[in-house]
């Protein structure tokens, strides 16, 4: 993997994030990208790696399982100068490295753009977003459950009386009473699935929300027809209670996913700020961290983390390095001694002379090597991937199937054939193979 430089020019990630990404989350937000729009502007976070080739690192909006990952992969290996391409599931970021102009960073964004998800500039830095999107989940989540709650109180005496002993009007009325709280719970608790399902179908994609709407729209819709219809098949409290079970599986996968991220994170958050820097008459100015070069001479005060990795040329002290080594103990440190960035000045006031810029330093080294790990190909990934290709075209036509078999050749009727094929819709998700095998 080529050299990565996180905090690469973020004045011109914040003007990229501005004027091209928009709301981040291709789940929980609205977007007005269309996917044949050129992308522009992310030529500029392109860099050179000591191979020879470009690199680009980005963050990708809307991954969720590991067909994700494998659409994503797939579709830009097919490009001849790509070398290699790899997205890492816990901080959906994107590494691309490819032989050529940098200019061609543009054309890879646009790819995914493509294929129904969002792109952005890589940033380690909080991420407000994030907050909102875990928010409109959790309120996904507690609307559906209370919903359902009501629902099956409904649903205890509709299941344990027959018709003829509670009376046609009663159980109409009874059923009425459970559309009107199930139907606008499922169009407000669905948009987490609904949302990115329209949006990779209107991209000519699909992904493992597909399945999951189409499950959810079918018995509320039959439903709808049978309490219409007064008839028997209603299951407005099957579809607010799979709608409430996933909400709590993809709730619980989005803050698994953030507190993976949330390591890396922490540890970045210390090369972001400024630092004193000595100049050479003698005064002092704030320079911020990422724009260190090295040989600048930097002052760090009591308590204050050292921003770079250095050697003290002046002062001595102690400090706390359990950032680096997991040592406790207070290290003594005098002129001469090298100190490394995140480690913490615990006594008095040292300058340092800068070793390297901060992007090269032995923190943002640690960075890489843990996002690393997490994007190693190990087998297990590869079998998902391999499996993630057959699934959308196998458990659809596996559906249509069942349904066609159990109304034409077996006779059981048609809404009984539908929950069928509504039944192998649910039960086919890969949230085991798309979360599991990741994670």
């Amino acid at each position: 993997m080529g050299r990565e430089n996180l905090q690469n020019n973020l004045q011109v990630c914040d003007k990229i994030k501005n004027g091209l990404s928009g709301n981040h989350d291709s789940n929980y937000n609205d977007h007005s990208d269309c996917a044949n729009d050129k992308t522009t502007g992310y030529e500029a976070l392109a860099r050179p790696t000591p191979e020879g080739l470009m690199s680009l690192d980005i963050i990708v909006s809307g991954v969720n399982c590991a067909g994700c990952i494998q659409k994503i992969e797939s579709a830009l290996s097919k490009e001849p100068d790509i070398k290699n391409a790899r997205l890492n599931f816990s901080t959906r970021r994107l590494n691309i490295l490819w032989q050529g102009d940098k200019d061609r960073a543009n054309d890879f964004t646009t790819i995914i753009k493509g294929l129904g998800y969002d792109t952005r500039p890589f940033d380690m830095r909080a991420d407000q977003e994030e907050t909102k999107q875990e928010r409109f989940l959790l309120l996904c989540t507690g609307i559906a459950g209370f919903a359902l709650g009501n629902i099956m109180l409904l649903s205890v005496v509709l299941w344990s009386t027959d018709t003829q002993t509670m009376g046609m009007a009663t159980r109409d009325f009874m059923n009425w009473f459970s559309a009107l709280i199930a139907v606008p719970t499922i169009i407000f608790s669905g948009q987490p699935f609904f949302r990115s399902a329209l949006k990779a179908l209107s991209n000519g994609t699909t992904n493992m929300d597909v399945p999951i709407s189409l499950a959810v729209l079918l018995a509320t819709g039959m439903s709808l027809y049978e309490t219409v219809n007064h008839g028997e098949h209603i299951y407005f409290d099957s579809a607010v209670m799979l709608l409430f079970f996933l909400l709590i599986g993809r709730y619980l996968d989005f803050r698994a996913k953030r507190s993976a991220r949330s390591a890396a994170t922490d540890l970045m958050k210390t090369l972001t700020g400024f630092a004193k820097v000595i100049n050479e008459n003698g005064n002092i100015r704030n320079l911020p961290i990422r724009d260190l070069k090295e040989g600048m001479k930097v002052r760090v005060l009591a308590g204050e983390k050292f921003p770079i990795d250095g050697k003290v040329v002046k002062g001595s002290g102690e400090i706390d390095t359990s950032l680096i080594t997991g040592e406790t103990l207070p290290v003594a440190v005098k002129p001469g001694d090298d100190v490394y960035a995140g480690t913490i000045n615990l006594s008095s006031t040292m300058d340092i002379e800068t070793a390297k810029a901060a992007q090269d330093s032995l923190l943002s080294d640690i960075v890489r090597l843990m996002e690393k790990a997490g994007q190693g190909q190990a087998r297990y990934v590869r079998l998902a991937d391999r499996a993630a290709k057959l699934y959308t075209p196998v458990v659809h036509t596996m559906a249509a199937a069942a349904f066609i078999f159990w109304w034409l050749f077996i006779g059981i009727g048609w809404q009984a054939s539908l929950m069928i094929a509504v039944t192998v819709l649910i039960i086919t998700c890969p949230c085991a193979l798309g979360l599991a095998v990741p994670v």
